[in-house]
C-alpha cells in the first residue's frame, strides 16, 4: 500500500512541475578493460580516424551501439547520412575539429575550443553546440566531453548534457552522463 501511494504521489508530482530525469554512469559499472583506460593518463591527444560505430555505456546492463558523430555533431546529421569515419585533431591553439566522412568525402564538420588537462592529458570541451531534433516541443541542451585515446589505441569519450525545455506541453529537464569507446581506423 505504501509503494502504490508513493508511486502515485511521484507521479502526480511529475504532472504538476514536469518531467525530471537524471541518468549518470558510475565509473565502477565500466567494462574492465574501460575503467583501466580511463583512470590513467591519456596516452595522446585525441587525434586521427576512428569509426563512427562504437559502443556507449549510458547506465545500462551492456555498452550499447552508438554513434561517434553524435558526440560532436549531435542532431547535425540524420540517420541516413551517417559517418563511416570520424577524423579528429587539434591544432596549437587548442582548437578541436572534427570531421564525419561517409564515402570518401566530408558530411559535417566542427571546431571547438579545448584545453588539455596537464594533470591527465585529457582534452576538456564545453559548450559543444546541440541541434534541436526534439519533436515534441522545444528544448535548449548543454553538452561537454572529456576525451582521450588510450594505451589500447581506442577513442574514449565521457559525454555530459543537460536539457531543458517544455515536452508535451510539460516542462522538462534532464541531465545525464555517458561513456563511450570508439576503435581506430588505418588511414
Amino acid at each position: 500500500m505504501r509503494l502504490a501511494l508513493a508511486m502515485a504521489a511521484a507521479f502526480l508530482c511529475a504532472l504538476a512541475t514536469g518531467c525530471i530525469s537524471i541518468r549518470i554512469v558510475d565509473e565502477d559499472a565500466l567494462p574492465a578493460g574501460w575503467k583501466r583506460e580511463i583512470n590513467q593518463p591519456s596516452v595522446r591527444p585525441p587525434q586521427g580516424r576512428f569509426a563512427a560505430a562504437g559502443l556507449l555505456a549510458s547506465g545500462t546492463q551492456a555498452p550499447v551501439a552508438a554513434r561517434l558523430e553524435s558526440m560532436f555533431l549531435p542532431g547535425q546529421l540524420p540517420r541516413s547520412t551517417r559517418a563511416d569515419v570520424m577524423e579528429l585533431s587539434m591544432s596549437p591553439q587548442g582548437t578541436f575539429t572534427a570531421r564525419a566522412w561517409r564515402a570518401g568525402r566530408v558530411v559535417a564538420e566542427v571546431e571547438l575550443p579545448g584545453r588539455l588537462d596537464p594533470a591527465t592529458g585529457w582534452l576538456e570541451l564545453d559548450r559543444i553546440p546541440v541541434k534541436d531534433t526534439n519533436k515534441f516541443g522545444a528544448t535548449v541542451t548543454t553538452q561537454s566531453a572529456r576525451v582521450g585515446v588510450g594505451s589500447d589505441g581506442a577513442l574514449y569519450v565521457r559525454m555530459s548534457a543537460t536539457a531543458a525545455g517544455v515536452v508535451l506541453f510539460l516542462p522538462a529537464f534532464g541531465t545525464g552522463t555517458a561513456w563511450g569507446r570508439w576503435e581506430p581506423v588505418a588511414p
